[in-house]
């Protein structure tokens, strides 16, 4: 099958693509969704894949006594071997781990490695670091390597990370050295870019402190790309480390964590599963198998992870990714992200990417024509790539009110707010300290309904130019209703946008509802928990 009609196999396979929802107003609208940043949809490569294996080889892992726990163990580390190859590690001398909870829980488990939590407090409450007879006592009661950890704890404290950071890049480094230890380049209000001149003077001012420096590969506000492989080169002329937040970046476009230039290679790379068209799976940290093979970062202690136990003590394997994943993993996650990892592999990430720099373009070109439209970073896609996110507001109107607006009269799902990135939402909105002070002490007090924030649409394998042109046309009646419905709608203390004069559109779906369409009966009404309203 040539590779173009590949692509358009894989992209028309999605579940729920083409199915149509009830609006308010009459009839029913096209599901459009352009919520992709947040969660992908599923491929039929993956459900396929999952009814197969839950139909023939369905069993724990860590087990070769029968075929199907062996089936499992190797789709297990075939999976892990096709994100590898993904993002082109080198097996030789990375690992791939798994991890839980999406990226965070990577860019968690590498804190972790790097800085022991055994350890943090030595850096936290001695900003100017800790006194000599303090780190003698600490060694003394460490083996060599625990002692060669606090050395480079204390010698390199500072984590440098830029404003562009998702949370999941940003608070687990925060957490780790403390915010005196941490350090953040700016980025451009007018562009969204990143200020590499400041990063660089960051680094030059600090020098040989700097531990790591943790960047994202794709802003998830605005999907401008930063030019990883030019910041390693900054971060390894001073001896520091470099990570990459790829939750973003490893969906859209062919990522090589190796390069000709080994000052330019990547050090550690983190991904989200549920982004990379595997909803309900893992995260998976990619990084030097020497140093995460040489660090105990264990915090889950179980089965599958010891070679012996007795009543008195263990003793750990020292196989990284046994130590590390303790008891029976999310088995068809893993399976799903080896799944998609093959496939995308087949299809080639340089057709993904070149299709979605096609169809991004569009959509910012659509949305310019909507009046009073306001897009957040630069709109010039040649000097600024963006891969498949676009952010904006509409004069006048709340992001809160459009997103709702969207949902309830058109089926188009796209997402508002802060998107877990507050400080550079504050940036781009040009939030001073002052305003930023009063909205936190409202959060504070559990009222969001004037909190600032934006609109976000973003788009996938399966996202068409129809969805484009939905998306436009809904902003522009929405621009000519304005008025109607900042009358018809509130705005509820936690955020949310409702209409006055209407009920809210039933869900469509509850596991209460599944249960009763499987049992031919009726459940208890105590069964059907609050959650299960929606779909009555």
């Amino acid at each position: 099958m040539p590779a173009e009609s590949r692509f358009d196999h894989f992209a028309k396979s999605f579940l729920g693509l083409g199915r149509k929802d009830r609006v308010l107003g009459g009839g029913s609208e096209r599901r459009v969704y352009l919520d992709t940043t947040a969660t992908a949809l599923m491929p039929e490569v993956v459900w396929r894949g999952l009814e197969d294996y839950f139909q023939v080889a369905c069993a724990n892992s860590h087990t070769e006594a029968h075929r199907a726990g062996r089936d499992t163990t190797r789709a297990i580390e075939d999976s892990r071997d096709a994100i590898g190859r993904l993002v082109g590690y080198q097996p030789e001398r990375d690992v791939v781990l798994f991890t839980a909870n999406g990226a965070t829980g990577a860019a968690n488990f590498l804190a972790r490695a790097l800085f022991p939590s055994e350890l943090r407090s030595v850096l936290k409450r001695f900003p100017a670091g800790p006194p000599p007879e303090l780190l003698r006592a600490l060694g003394a009661g460490l083996s060599d390597s625990g002692r060669a950890v606090l050395d480079e704890m204390v010698a390199r404290p500072l984590v440098v990370v830029t404003t562009m950071e998702h949370h999941s890049n940003l608070i687990p480094w925060m957490e780790a050295v403390g915010h005196h230890n941490l350090r953040a380049a700016r980025v451009d209000p007018v562009t969204g870019a990143l200020d590499l001149a400041d990063l660089e003077r960051i680094l030059e001012q600090e020098g040989q402190r700097v531990r790591l420096v943790a960047v994202t590969g794709v802003s998830n506000v605005t999907g401008i790309v930063n030019p990883v492989h030019q910041i390693a080169r900054q971060a390894h002329a001073v001896g520091a480390q470099i990570l990459v937040d790829g939750a973003q970046w490893v969906p859209h476009a062919r990522v090589e964590m190796h390069s000709a230039d080994p000052a330019a290679s990547l050090d550690y790379l983190v991904l989200s599963g549920h982004k990379l068209y595997a909803p309900g799976s893992r995260g998976a940290l990619i990084g030097s198998l020497e140093t995460l093979s040489g660090r105990r970062c264990v915090t889950d202690v179980g089965g599958g992870m010891v070679e012996y136990v007795t009543l008195q003590d263990f003793e750990l394997k020292d196989d990284v990714t046994a130590r590390e994943e303790a008891g029976t993993p999310n088995i068809p996650g893993s399976i799903a992200m080896g799944l998609v990892a093959e496939a995308l592999l087949l299809i080639g990430m340089d057709e993904v990417a070149e299709r979605e720099h096609r169809l991004t373009e569009k959509l910012v070109r659509r949305l310019e024509r909507v009046p009073g439209i306001r897009i957040y970073g630069s709109t010039d896609l040649e000097r600024y790539p963006r891969a498949g996110v676009v952010s904006f507001n509409i004069q006048g109107l709340h992001h809160g009110l459009v997103a709702a607006y969207l949902n309830d009269f058109h089926d188009i799902a796209v997402r508002d707010g802060c998107f877990c990135a507050h400080p550079y939402v504050k940036a781009l909105l040009r939030v001073d300290d002052q305003t930023e002070a009063c909205y936190r002490q409202e959060m504070l007090c559990g009222d969001r309904r004037n909190v600032p924030g934006m609109v976000r649409a973003s788009l996938g394998v399966y996202s068409t130019e129809d969805d484009v042109e939905a998306l436009g046309s809904a902003l522009e009646q929405l621009v000519q209703r304005a008025d109607e419905m900042v009358r018809r709608y509130f705005g509820d203390r936690d955020g949310t946008f409702r209409l006055s004069d209407a009920p809210p559109l039933p869900g469509n779906f509850t596991v209460a509802d599944e249960v009763e369409r499987w049992l031919g009966a009726k459940l208890p009404a105590e069964a059907r928990g609050a959650g299960a309203v929606a779909g009555a």
